[in-house]
């Protein structure tokens, strides 16, 4: 370890937060609160820094140490985990001004992180989120080019520059071909999406859209078309139409006569429509075999097929009988409930002593064209289920709350239980209605 001189530290840079103690860092001597300056040479700024400059087998460290700058040699020649956990990263805003952005959509009172823009393509690579790349400089291309930052999950919606302009709210065209042309010519793998606005980039912008975006196979390797998502919480924002059945099938037809094509010249789709087409639709949803490897699973692609090759799979794991009568509520948004009254619940009401119900709740606090459970709230589901009678226990899918276990609305499914007096669980599948 080295004295060095006094320094600042710079908000941009990597602070531990804590170290395990049995690896090689805090052997080495860095403490929790330390800043990470360097590695080899290199700035460290984020998470991703330390890990891919760290995968060396000898590293010089540089660390702001209140204010004083020390210097660390580590060997280490198996290039194990450092064991250096830093605190959390600050993510780029969002400077778009999307007309059909849904956080605009949010009515005023609810936690401040529903309210949140990201647009950092490092949270696109950590954790699937999907950005633009509207403002992402020449130097942060690089960066994901020389780290290897891939897949990236990139928002297009149209590449016509009028069109994308109109959309995504910006003054000047941000040349996302150019920037597609050099992901590729790097090899980073890219899904990207279309959330399509009728009257805005469907039809003929749509068309050119698949087919532009197409030729940057296989680095583009998937694109999702997911329909418009609107709440009746749009004063003063730009007028859209939804997306009614009737466009769904005209949809369908036009993306069916791509992904044919696809199938054949590129050995997969490329192209897939959200669930919500063909729910809306009432057309038969595709094969397990049409989605590939499941890429975009998390955007509403597939998982309703997921959803159901997965039950099929349960299924001979169901008892024939349980021992004790139980009426069993499942709440739904009204979109899948079509799907459960059809596929799921003959199947599970053939169990005796089962009394399985679905109830499928209309979405007030957004409005009935929201039709998704996972955008449910407690007061919603609380209110609709105020009409039912006699003793019953309520099953939520687990789509309905966060990680901090509750719902939009900050209700708890404990409080939600206490205000209808009955019992309220939380299911991933059907496999867990007897723990």
């Amino acid at each position: 370890m080295k004295p060095g001189n006094r320094l600042s530290t710079s908000s941009n840079l990597l602070r531990i937060e804590r170290l395990n103690p049995y690896d090689i860092a805090s052997a080495a001597g860095l403490r929790a609160g330390d800043i990470v300056k360097q590695i080899n040479g290199h700035q460290i700024h984020d998470v991703i820094d330390l890990q891919f400059y760290s995968s060396d087998p000898d590293l010089d460290i540089i660390i702001d140490r209140q204010g004083r700058e020390l210097q660390f040699h580590i060997e280490n020649p198996e290039m194990i985990s450092l064991g250096i956990e830093p605190e959390s990263m600050d993510f780029g805003c969002c400077g778009n001004q999307c007309v059909f952005c849904f956080i605009d959509q949010n009515p005023k009172g609810m936690r401040s992180s529903l309210y949140l823009k990201d647009e950092d393509y490092r949270l696109s690579f950590m954790h699937g989120n999907y950005v633009t790349l509207t403002r992402v400089s020449q130097t942060e291309l690089n960066r994901i080019a020389e780290q290897r930052l891939s897949p990236l999950y990139l928002s297009v919606h149209a590449v016509d520059p009028v069109i994308r302009k109109r959309m995504l709210g910006i003054k000047k065209d941000d040349n996302v071909i150019e920037k597609l042309k050099f992901l590729a010519d790097h090899d980073i793998e890219i899904h990207g999406q279309i959330v399509l606005c009728p009257g805005l980039n469907d039809g003929r912008s749509l068309e050119d859209t698949i087919k532009i975006l197409s030729s940057f196979h296989p680095h583009f390797h998937t694109l999702a078309v997911v329909p418009v998502g609107l709440t009746k919480h749009r004063l003063e924002l730009p007028q859209i139409s939804p997306v009614t059945s009737e466009i769904a099938v005209n949809v369908i037809q036009q993306v069916q006569n791509h992904q044919e094509i696809f199938r054949e010249k590129l050995g997969h789709a490329f192209v897939y429509l959200a669930d919500e087409f063909y729910l809306s639709a009432n057309e038969a949803l595709p094969p397990d075999e049409h989605y590939g490897d499941y890429w975009q699973i998390e955007n509403g692609v597939g998982m309703t097929r997921s959803f159901l090759n997965e039950f099929d799979h349960q299924v001979q794991r169901f008892p024939a009988k349980i021992k004790k009568q139980d009426r069993v509520v499942v709440v739904t948004g009204t979109l899948a409930a079509p799907v459960l009254q059809q596929f799921v619940f003959p199947v599970l009401n053939k169990i005796k002593g089962l009394d399985l119900n679905i109830h499928p709740v209309e979405n007030e606090f957004y409005g009935s064209t929201v039709t998704v459970s996972g955008l449910l709230t407690g007061q919603d589901i609380q209110k609709s289920l105020s009409s039912l009678s006699g003793d019953y226990r309520v099953v939520l899918p687990e789509n309905c709350i966060n990680h901090d276990r509750v719902f939009l609305d900050d209700m708890t499914p404990d409080e939600l239980a206490e205000s209808i007096r009955h019992p309220v669980s939380v299911i991933s599948d059907f496999g867990e209605l007897w723990n």
